[in-house]
């Protein structure tokens, strides 16, 4: 597409997204000459002039104009429109200047609506000759007036490019009720029968802030929005404590669904309601709450949901500063505790070295000379825990640097679905990174026959936060569960495994492990125990087994492997060594990076062809301190990665390049892992047998169906 062709496409949708803007604040200032209070009052045409977009200004005057030209049940004094012109001749006048004088808009904004108003009300009351409650009407409205100019202009900055959704403040909240208030208190005049189009928008609105936003959301819309009816007077002064307590009610059995919800709105508003004497007004209120609830409960979420899960409540921005300081705080003393640590362990190995050295200068019997042996072996293992914990310590020193802010209004979310589902949460954090991704980690106590559905908790969870997760990571000791939710990521790894044992045997020597982290990776773990049969099993599963339990409780690699070669030394007398073999996928981005401690060749497959991957090193078991071998590839959609023990290429690779390379897209991982195994146990050629482990693991965009 040519530039001259582009620009032709893009100006007319350009010019129609303008005249759609437009013609919305025109409505809207329709709708705000419209809204009366006290029989009497029409101060919030002015606010949103004050308030609206500059650019907006004269749809917004005509609208308001309008509004107050137009006959009704109510007749608007006309010294408001006078106030309207004044407020947009000053606001021009003054565009240039104004906010060099006030620091805030909303402020200019209240007092650009409030004064003119308030000058013309007086100049009506002393022309009149009115009396004193005339003087109190024009200065009430004049405080209305700026006081609605004030939330017009913090709701509109809610929808400028600048704020990002769902990251609002519950002030913000607040002035966003506040406004659609006023909204709904203009459409009130439209009925069928006992019910208003405003009052059953008012319900509706309180029902899905107590959805989406909880407690803290139902009570906030519904104070706000029956404040405003009530202004009308009319029977309705107790509205807004009716709304206020059923949008705390709906937002406190919220979890449970929506018809517990809208149930607990209409009971705790009549109830409510009944302190009050009935009057046709309020018996209208009871038809319009209930109607609203029928359709709240009807209408599918995916018609909604978009819109008010805007309007999630956030953590207050004033509690950023605190929770940088903590972190930083944090990350100073485990860096301090590992550097400390460290110290330890060197200062404690040079004291060894001295005595040592000077034991080594006397003669000694054999008897001391055992001793001498064992206790440096005893301080050698002290040395490698003490350098193992302070390895830790670095690792969550550099993983809480990562996280940049805790969401707290989320975890309180989160907590409140937790006991939906007869969990006891101990703990809750919700954590943002740096790049916008949250994790949700969650202890919780684990009651006796407690089963819990972990898709319904992850859709239930990712709901509460307005973000999707993908199933959680869970842990279990025997009173709790620790559970990490992640954003859901790009890819999805789909693994096949098959094993044979060696001879047929009851055990393996080869031992798996492939789990997700909780943090967006997927992880392949592969033991080889040195030999076959009963010794070599015991070794494959203590090391995989170990490794998985320290990975998911968030140790590093790293440190994971040198705390598992520590204890395949302490573990017996007898010498035990095992290969590691670890591949790590993160399916945010599908790089992949395999880590070897003695462990055989693996194997990625990208776009159709077959390289192998090799990272020699030593088992663990075998020296003091261990280390991964590491490389990384990147894999996309439909790539796999191969791990594979000694036993499958005792024949070569080349026959497992060719199978991998022939075998059609519809092959499924577990399909190819089994014809690996099968494959290497063919071949075998010299008359002996090992144990073969294959895994194949394959990447799958979440827009595509898995094989």
């Amino acid at each position: 597409m040519t530039k001259e062709q582009l620009l032709t496409q893009v100006k007319p949708q350009s010019i129609m997204k303008s005249i759609a803007r437009q013609a919305v604040f025109f409505v809207l200032g329709l709708l705000s000459a419209r809204a009366v209070v006290f029989g009497r009052c029409a101060p919030f045409g002015v606010a949103m002039a004050a308030a609206g977009p500059w650019e907006c200004t004269a749809a917004i005057t005509l609208g308001a104009a309008l509004g107050y030209i137009l006959p009704g049940e109510i007749v608007v004094p006309m010294h408001c429109l006078m106030a309207l012109l004044a407020c947009v001749g000053i606001r021009w006048a003054l565009q240039g200047a104004a906010m060099r004088w006030v620091r805030s808009r909303a402020g200019f904004a209240a007092l650009l609506a409030g004064i003119p108003l308030f000058c013309t009300g007086m100049i009506v009351f002393f022309v009149k000759e009115a009396g004193g409650a005339d003087a109190a009407y024009a200065i009430s409205e004049a405080l209305l007036s700026g006081a609605w100019a004030y939330f017009f202009s913090r709701t509109v900055n809610l929808f400028s490019d600048q704020h990002l959704p769902g990251r609002y403040l519950p002030q913000e909240l607040a002035c966003a009720a506040f406004s659609a208030g006023v909204f709904l208190l203009a459409l009130a005049v439209l009925r069928v029968g006992p019910i208003s189009a405003g009052g059953l928008l008012a319900v509706l609105i309180i029902l899905y802030a107590s959805e989406y936003s909880g407690v803290a959301g139902g009570s906030i819309a519904g104070i706000a929005v029956g404040t405003c009816f009530a202004f009308t007077g009319e029977g309705l002064s107790g509205l807004a404590g009716a709304y206020g307590v059923g949008g705390l009610m709906a937002g406190l059995f919220a979890p449970i669904g929506r018809l517990p919800a809208a149930c607990a709105f209409i009971l705790s508003s009549a109830v409510v309601s009944l302190s009050s004497a009935a009057t046709t007004q309020r018996l209208d209120t009871l038809w319009e709450i209930a109607a609203a609830s029928v359709i709240y409960m009807l209408l599918p979420e995916r018609l909604t949901g978009g819109l008010f899960s805007r309007f999630t409540a956030k953590t207050d921005d004033r509690e950023a500063p605190r929770a940088q300081d903590l972190r930083r705080t944090v990350v100073a003393r485990l860096d301090h505790a590992a550097d400390a640590l460290g110290e330890v362990a060197s200062t404690v190995a040079q004291v060894g070295e001295k005595l040592d050295k000077a034991q080594r200068q006397h003669q000694s019997s054999a008897l001391q000379e055992l001793r001498r042996t064992q206790t440096a072996q005893d301080r050698q293992r002290m040395v490698q825990q003490f350098t193992a914990v302070s390895t830790v310590m670095e690792e969550m020193a550099a993983e809480f640097e990562l996280f940049e802010r805790s969401d707290g209004t989320s975890a309180n979310l989160v907590s409140e679905v937790l006991y939906e589902f007869a969990l006891e949460p101990l703990d809750v954090s919700c954590r943002v990174d740096r790049f916008e991704r949250m994790t949700v980690e969650i202890l919780a106590m684990r009651g006796e026959g407690v089963k819990v559905n972990k898709a319904e908790l992850t859709n239930e969870i990712s709901k509460a936060c307005g973000r999707t997760f993908s199933q959680p990571s869970i842990s279990r000791t025997q009173t709790s569960w620790r559970l990490v939710f992640c954003e859901k990521p790009r890819f999805r790894a789909v693994m096949g495994s098959a094993r044979h044992n060696c001879y047929n045997n009851l055990l393996c020597g080869d031992s798996t492990r492939c789990f997700e982290d909780g943090t967006g990776r997927y992880i392949a773990i592969l033991s080889d125990g040195m030999g076959t049969g009963g010794r070599a099993a015991v070794d494959g599963v203590m090391v995989s087994d170990l490794l998985a339990q320290l990975i998911q409780a968030g140790v590093g690699f790293d440190s994971a492997l040198q705390i598992v070669n520590n204890a395949m030394g302490v573990k017996s007398g007898d010498e035990s060594t095992a290969t590691v073999d670890i591949a790590c996928i993160d399916l945010y981005t599908g790089i992949t990076e395999f880590m070897k401690a003695g462990a055989a060749m693996s194997f990625v497959r990208e776009d159709g062809k077959v390289h192998p991957v090799d990272a020699p090193g030593i088992p663990v078991g075998i020296l003091e301190q261990a280390s991964f071998h590491c490389t990384q590839e990147e894999l996309g959609s439909d790539d796999l990665a191969v791990l594979v023990s000694d036993g499958a290429l005792c024949e070569g690779t080349a026959w497992i390049t060719a199978l991998l390379e022939g075998a059609s897209d519809s092959k499924t991982p577990q399909e190819l892992a089994e014809a690996i195994v099968a494959g290497a146990v063919a071949r075998r050629s010299d008359e002996h047998d090992d144990d073969v482990t294959a895994i194949v693991m394959k990447l799958h965009a979440y827009s595509q169906q898995a094989d």
